[in-house]
């Protein structure tokens, strides 16, 4: 009789061992995966703190930043980065990475910025391309340049930088040209740009003293 018992019961435990196999190794695989994901993090975020570290400072100062919050319902308009006044920054400073220009700050405390995108209907640049100068907005959070009188020799693929002609540095690089068409009186041009920025892509930035 303890013989019977005792063996239901070792049989028992190899049934209920049997049932929580997969459990387990699903276990040990998620725990590998977890890991594995961990490791890749790091990495890629590494890659982009060694890309945004690559720009050349030339004669400005660059003081690096890490995007901290962007609203899924204004995702096309503004970030957070979590450097500020502390740092240095300023309203009306421009923001790059490692492709081209991507905003300016529009808001500054103690620990963090605002910044506006491109892509903000807010936004208001100088710019130029070649020898003319223009002013770059955004219309459906598509890059668009007007003020260019008819004339100016333009065309498909020119790249577009910041002019100058405020406070803003000379020649950072914006996108360029995709298209050119004349307004409805045809005074002037309106140009749609290409930006060099992902905008889909914002982790690490720099912003220009």
């Amino acid at each position: 009789m303890h013989k019977s018992k005792f063996f239901y019961g070792a049989l028992l435990i190899i049934y209920l061992l049997f049932l929580s196999k997969d459990a387990l190794i699903g276990f040990s695989s998620s725990t590998t995966l977890i890991e594995n994901n961990k490791d890749n993090y790091y990495e890629r975020e590494y890659n982009k703190l060694r890309t945004i570290l690559d720009i050349p400072k030339e004669d400005y100062t660059i003081i690096y930043s890490k995007t901290i919050r962007r609203d899924i319902y204004d995702f096309f308009d503004t970030i957070t980065i979590n450097k500020g006044s502390k740092e240095g920054i300023k309203e009306g400073d421009i923001v790059i990475n490692d492709k081209g220009v991507l905003g300016v700050v529009n808001k500054v405390l103690n620990n963090t910025s605002e910044v506006y995108l491109l892509t903000n209907k807010k936004i208001n640049l100088s710019v130029k391309i070649n020898d003319s100068y223009g002013i770059l907005t955004s219309e459906d959070n598509k890059l668009v340049i007007k003020n260019i009188k008819l004339g100016k020799e333009l065309k498909e693929g020119d790249s577009v930088y910041t002019s100058g002609l405020t406070n803003i540095k000379e020649g950072l690089l914006i996108g360029s040209v995709k298209d050119i068409k004349k307004d409805n009186l045809e005074l002037e041009y309106i140009i749609n740009v290409t930006p060099s920025v992902d905008f889909n892509n914002i982790s690490y930035v720099g912003v220009v003293l």
